[in-house]
């Protein structure tokens, strides 16, 4: 299979594939000189397709920040590498239905770095969501009463990543843990959920609540998960440069 047979194939185009292979098989001379213009056009509408999905995919994940995984900070003063952030980006993760925990003090780029690794799925095509912990608890609450709970926890499961931030503010209540546990359950080990908490992990149990409960949550969030604690002074006091190719939020 060459590879405009392969283009047209990944761009549904199955009329102009089927009618260009039977121009191959005529073995028409003519035919070739046109053929590289028809792959630069392909390619072209191959990338506009793929740039139009990820800003639909980013205005819909509704993130935090603007933020892209280039201008992410990095250092040992951070305790975060760029070798870390450059395995990340791959989407691994993701494909693997991992737990990826992000703690450090307010100001550490723990947002940032979640709302980068958001960004960074939209860009491969991978449906993402956003949600502030407390504003989702609320949602899902409100849910109930307009019967429409199931929806959501349906949506939240066939996400590919969910972010769930400022995790651990206060205690949870106890209809909020249930709800947590069934995010978590219907997501363990098929798709991923990025975690970002002022909170020390060993915190979490605690914050939890109920024990039975908070063992269940803990269980699935630590069992396949990867860990970044962050450190270092506010960001808030540096100024961040935007990277001109991301879509807008």
């Amino acid at each position: 299979m060459n590879i405009l047979t392969i283009q047209l194939r990944e761009l549904n185009l199955e009329g102009m594939r089927h009618a260009y292979e039977q121009l191959i098989d005529t073995g028409d001379p003519d035919t070739e000189a046109g053929l590289s213009v028809l792959s630069q056009l392909l390619t072209a509408e191959a990338e506009y397709r793929k740039d139009k999905k990820s800003f639909a995919l980013v205005k819909k994940a509704r993130f935090r920040y603007h933020a892209s995984l280039e201008s992410v900070v990095t250092g040992a003063d951070r305790n975060l590498d760029k070798q870390t952030i450059s395995r990340l980006a791959t989407g691994q993760y993701i494909k693997q239905g991992m737990s990826l925990l992000i703690t450090g003090p307010t100001g550490a780029g723990k947002s940032y770095v979640a709302c980068a690794l958001g960004q960074q799925a939209c860009r491969q095509g991978l449906k993402t969501y956003y949600f502030n912990c407390t504003k989702l608890w609320l949602r899902l609450t409100q849910a109930k009463k307009k019967e429409t709970y199931e929806k959501e926890i349906r949506t939240l499961s066939k996400a590919d990543l969910i972010i769930l931030d400022d995790f651990g503010l206060e205690r949870l209540e106890s209809s909020d843990r249930l709800s947590f546990l069934e995010i978590l359950e219907d997501r363990w080990g098929k798709a991923a959920t990025i975690i970002v908490s002022q909170r020390p992990l060993n915190m979490w149990h605690d914050v939890l609540g109920e024990p039975t409960v908070a063992d269940a949550i803990c269980d699935r969030l630590f069992s396949n998960c990867e860990k970044i604690e962050l450190r270092g002074e506010s960001l808030r006091k540096k100024h961040i440069p935007l990277d001109s190719n991301l879509p807008p939020i």
